[in-house]
């Protein structure tokens, strides 16, 4: 995730308790992995972008086991 500033050896504190929203960082849960990534709520659809341009955003269908495990509320830098 170093298209948001996260790189190895940074925490990640998570809020489970927040509903996600558009545009928020959040690990979520899908087909039985989780993934950190952007979410995009829109009319009819949510989807999961990455930081990374050279992969493309996870639409979520019906079929898929799908859910927002927690949004990122915090990074904490190593010094």
């Amino acid at each position: 995730m170093m298209g948001e500033g996260i790189v190895e050896g940074d925490i990640l504190v998570v809020d489970k308790a927040v509903e996600p929203y558009d545009g928020c960082l959040a690990v979520a849960y899908i087909d039985g992995e989780f993934t950190l990534k952007r979410v995009r709520i829109e009319p009819g659809r949510i989807r999961l972008v990455p930081a990374n341009p050279n992969y493309p955003a996870i639409e979520i269908g019906p079929d898929e086991e799908f859910s927002v495990w927690g949004v990122v509320r915090w990074v904490l830098k190593q010094v």
